[in-house]
Order: structure tokens, then C-alpha cells, then sequence
């Protein structure tokens, strides 16, 4: 699974990475792990010893879903639903970015 995109703070860097840039990371982060888990699912979906999985969003991990079963038509959907979430994140997090570098490129003019 691709590693968590991570902010570590600093004094100079507490200021820039507020709270709403750390939600928006830990967002990405969890919807990379959950693309990768209904990608797993699809991929395996005619192994019939293949048990299914779901993110649990408490414990931060795959975990074996009640409903062993993989239903492509509800992975299609749910694997649809968590990219438009995903790009919506990365969009707000970009805007983000873009916004902080605009301030700080504004201190030299």
C-alpha cells in the first residue's frame, strides 16, 4: 500500500499547516488505503477463497467484511464515490497550497 503523505511541524511550520490541512491530509490518506482495498476486491472478484474487505475508519486498516462476498456492481460505485472524494481533497488541499504560497511569495514584492 503507498505510503501516508505526512506533515511533520516544526515552530516555523505550525502556523502554515493548520488544522484544516492536516483533516485534509489524513482524508487523502485514508481514501489512497480505501481505493486500494476495493481495487483488491475487484481484482480478486472471481477467486472464489477471496474474502472481501472494507476500511475501517476507526482502526485506520482493511478488515475482513461481514459479507464476504464481492459484488462488482457495489465495488464499481463505491470505488467511483471514494475517487471523486479523493480528487475533491486533493483539489482543497492544491487550493490550499496555493493560497499559502501566494502570501508568501506576496512578502518579497
Amino acid at each position: 500500500m503507498a505510503e501516508d503523505f505526512a506533515i511533520s511541524g516544526n515552530r516555523a511550520t505550525d502556523g502554515i499547516y493548520d488544522e484544516t490541512f492536516i483533516n485534509l491530509q489524513s482524508a487523502i490518506n485514508k481514501a489512497t488505503k480505501k481505493q486500494a482495498i476495493i481495487a483488491q476486491n475487484i481484482a480478486n472478484a472471481n477467486n472464489p477463497n477471496f474474502k472481501a474487505k472494507e476500511f475501517d475508519e476507526v482502526l485506520n486498516k482493511a478488515v475482513i467484511r461481514a459479507n464476504k462476498d464481492v459484488i462488482i456492481e457495489d465495488e464499481m460505485a463505491a470505488l467511483s464515490k471514494n475517487s471523486l472524494e479523493h480528487s475533491a481533497y486533493v483539489k482543497l488541499l492544491t487550493s490550499k497550497i496555493s493560497v499559502i504560497k501566494t502570501v508568501t511569495t506576496q512578502g518579497r514584492k
